[in-house]
């Protein structure tokens, strides 16, 4: 009997994060009965100097909630972050240095089949005469029953001269 309930409940839940976790742009992982899945959309190239969205969703396609929920954002230099807006019930702040721009998105409580998004305005500037480059903005989550590096999303984006 508890064979035929996992292979009803458990199959489907392991094909969806073996289809998602194929991707490098988003990944999924499960705590008990929640399961997380983290995504980075950004477009595969910007121009140098002109301002570009930066999307991150975590997602909760589980039926318990994900507790403590924290997002690290990394994008590295010459991106610059010019604004954030979080979703309801979420806090999002940033900090620009010298190797790039760190993002700390609180999402608290992330409820059973629901979505937060963190859009983050930001910038890429190249120095005169520079190359094209590829920059890679990675994203990491973080919480009750979600360790460090479970939840790891990627996107690349080519910074384009003038």
């Amino acid at each position: 009997m508890r064979l035929v309930r996992f292979l009803r409940l458990g199959v489907p839940a392991l094909l969806l994060a073996g289809a998602f976790a194929c991707s490098k742009s988003n990944d999924i992982t499960g705590t008990g009965g929640a399961l997380a899945r983290l995504s980075v959309d950004a477009p595969n190239s910007a121009v140098s100097g002109q301002a570009f969205n930066v999307d991150v969703k975590a997602l909760n396609i589980g039926v318990t909630n994900v507790h403590n929920g924290m997002v690290q954002i990394t994008l590295p230099a010459p991106l610059t972050v010019d604004s954030l807006v979080a979703s309801l019930g979420t806090t999002a702040i940033f900090r620009n240095g010298s190797s790039g721009a760190a993002v700390t998105w609180t999402l608290n409580t992330l409820d059973s089949n629901t979505q937060s998004t963190l859009r983050i305005g930001t910038t890429g500037a190249l120095a005169p005469g520079e190359a094209a480059r590829t920059v890679t903005v990675q994203a990491m989550m973080t919480a009750d029953g979600i360790k460090s590096g479970d939840a790891v999303a990627r996107k690349d984006v080519q910074l384009m001269p003038q």
